[in-house]
C-alpha cells in the first residue's frame, strides 16, 4: 500500500493525516507545496521524525498565492504521481484557506483519468480535515464517512508532531493543541477511543 499526502503548507500533513501517518509511517509518502522558509522546514522535519515518515518532498511554490500558479501545480502533482504510484491520495478539505482550496482543485485534476499512458490514475481519493479552518468559501459533497481507528500511541505521535510547529501555534486555545480531544470526539461516538475524520471522493475496487 502506498499513501501520499499531499499538504498545501508544512504542518497541514499532521493536523489532518498525523495519525494515519504515524499507524502507517512506511507505506507513507508526504508532499508539501510551498515553501515557508528555514525555520517551518526544521519544525516539518522534526514532526516527521515523531510520525517515523521518511520520504518527502516540498515543491517549492510560494506561500499563499499557488492558486495563480495552477497549471504549473497541476503538473507538479502528475510528476509526482507518476513517480510514487499512490493507492491510496490525501488531499486537505477545500476550505477557507486560498492554497487549501488550490491544492485541493489541482490535486482533483491530477486525479483524472487522462488520455496518456503515463499518467497515473490513483484508485482511491479521499480528502483530510484541518480543524483549524471552520468556514467554507463554496459549497461541497465532501461528507465526513471515513473514519481511521487510532490508538493511543498514534494520537499522542500526532499531538506531538503537530507541536513541533511552535511558530504555527498563536494560543493555548488552538486546534492544533486540542488534537487527542478532536481525535476523542470523532472517535467515540463511532466506538473507537480515537479516530480520524476523511471523505471518500473515490474507491476502485479490484
Amino acid at each position: 500500500m502506498k499513501r501520499l499526502v499531499v499538504a498545501p503548507h508544512m504542518d497541514d500533513e499532521s493536523m489532518g493525516c498525523g495519525g494515519l501517518m504515524a499507524k502507517y509511517p512506511d507505506e507513507c509518502v508526504v508532499v508539501t507545496v510551498t515553501d515557508s522558509g528555514p525555520v517551518r522546514a526544521e519544525e516539518h522535519d522534526r514532526a516527521m521524525a515523531v510520525l517515523g515518515v521518511t520520504d518527502t518532498r516540498n515543491l517549492g511554490f510560494e506561500d499563499g498565492v499557488t492558486g495563480q500558479h495552477m497549471t504549473e501545480l497541476v503538473g507538479a502533482l502528475d510528476a509526482v504521481m507518476g513517480e510514487v504510484r499512490p493507492d491510496e491520495l490525501y488531499l486537505p478539505f477545500p476550505s477557507l484557506h486560498q492554497d487549501h482550496i488550490a491544492v485541493y482543485e489541482a490535486g482533483m485534476r491530477s486525479s483524472r483519468v487522462s488520455m496518456s499512458a503515463e499518467h497515473w490514475f490513483p484508485p482511491s481519493v479521499l480528502v483530510y480535515d484541518i480543524a483549524a479552518y471552520d468556514v467554507n468559501l463554496y459549497p461541497s459533497d465532501l461528507r465526513w464517512n471515513v473514519f481511521e481507528d487510532l490508538t493511543e500511541e498514534q494520537v499522542t505521535k500526532k499531538a506531538l508532531a503537530c507541536t513541533a510547529y511552535q511558530s504555527e501555534i498563536p494560543t493555548d486555545i488552538h486546534p492544533i493543541n486540542s488534537v487527542k480531544q478532536l481525535a476523542a470526539a470523532a472517535g467515540l461516538v463511532r466506538l473507537m477511543a480515537y479516530a480520524e475524520q476523511y471523505a471518500l471522493v473515490r474507491q476502485v475496487r479490484r
